[in-house]
């Protein structure tokens, strides 16, 4: 009863917030961000509010290195819930690199516009166009730092139930190593900046107060891994009083120090595998609808 009562109270607060937030969605797509060159300032308030609604409460892990805001970054996490948007967007200031369906969305286009996100066409290595479109994504990446943004990005590729981190890829990452994109009329992108990458590891430290290390199946509360419908896993978020994220931020990676892509993003990996999922002896790449 009074889950059902919390959730009732958070969807009538949710309503009220979209008439103050979608304007403001608007004044960052069409002001701050064109004019001002500020792409993180309204969407950071939006991460925010959504977070403080769902009861979402973050701490960080006392050996966390600082979070890298001298240099072009690109930050890595491990990918549990579409809620890790709120997360690491709350916390991290970048553009983040994900699924382009999010931008046929109605509603959820036109804030992910807003802040700047870059949408990747996923398509499988066995469609003749794969090159074109892979091609296509690093530039739209080299061309997100050229224009002095980072990048934020899961690169399981698709979240995952949360107790294993899956197989990090290495495709896009190949953009630090030489490879250059191209724009949509096949024009080559490189990348003219110097980047660090910066893996963050996000793992359910609690919720509603109790301990993941001692009840492991109250994590589906965050990840809903068997959950299909967006409006039921909104619903148990908004049922849900508290949730507790901790976050461990690992000293930025200089890609010079590492001889390809591979080796970076598997070292990247595993420095989150080892937080989220010590126990962890298989690493498989995670399956992504549609595409494998």
């Amino acid at each position: 009863m009074l889950r059902g009562l919390r959730a009732i109270r958070r969807t009538i607060l949710a309503a009220g917030m979209a008439f103050v937030l979608l304007p403001l969605v608007a004044l960052q797509a069409f002001i701050v961000g064109p004019l001002l060159k500020n792409n993180t300032a309204i969407p950071s308030l939006f991460y925010s509010s959504l977070r403080q609604l769902f009861g979402i409460k973050i701490e960080f892990n006392k050996s966390s290195a600082p979070i890298e805001n001298k240099k072009p970054t690109w930050f890595v996490a491990n990918h549990m819930s579409m809620a890790d948007f709120l997360i690491l967007g709350g916390i991290v200031k970048g553009s983040f690199a994900g699924k382009g369906e999010i931008l046929r969305t109605p509603g959820v286009a036109q804030i992910a516009k807003a802040a700047q996100f870059i949408g990747i066409s996923r398509v499988s290595k066995k469609d003749p166009d794969f090159q074109k479109y892979h091609k296509m994504a690093i530039g739209k990446i080299a061309g997100n730092f050229n224009d002095g943004n980072n990048t934020i990005m899961f690169p399981e590729g698709t979240a995952t139930d949360g107790s294993k981190v899956a197989q990090f890829r290495a495709g896009l990452i190949s953009v630090l190593f030489g490879t250059v994109g191209t724009d949509k009329q096949g024009n080559d992108v490189p990348l003219k900046k110097d980047v660090v990458v910066q893996p963050i590891a996000i793992r359910v430290k609690d919720v509603e107060g109790k301990d993941i290390k001692t009840r492991e199946d109250l994590r589906r509360f965050y990840c809903h891994p068997d959950t299909r419908s967006t409006l039921k896993r909104i619903w148990i978020r908004f049922a849900t009083k508290s949730t507790t994220i901790e976050l461990t931020v690992f000293s930025p990676m200089n890609p010079r120090d590492y001889k390809d892509q591979f080796d970076l993003i598997n070292e990247a990996g595993d420095l989150v595998r080892a937080v989220v999922a010590p126990a962890q002896t298989i690493v498989e790449p995670a399956r992504i609808p549609n595409v494998d």
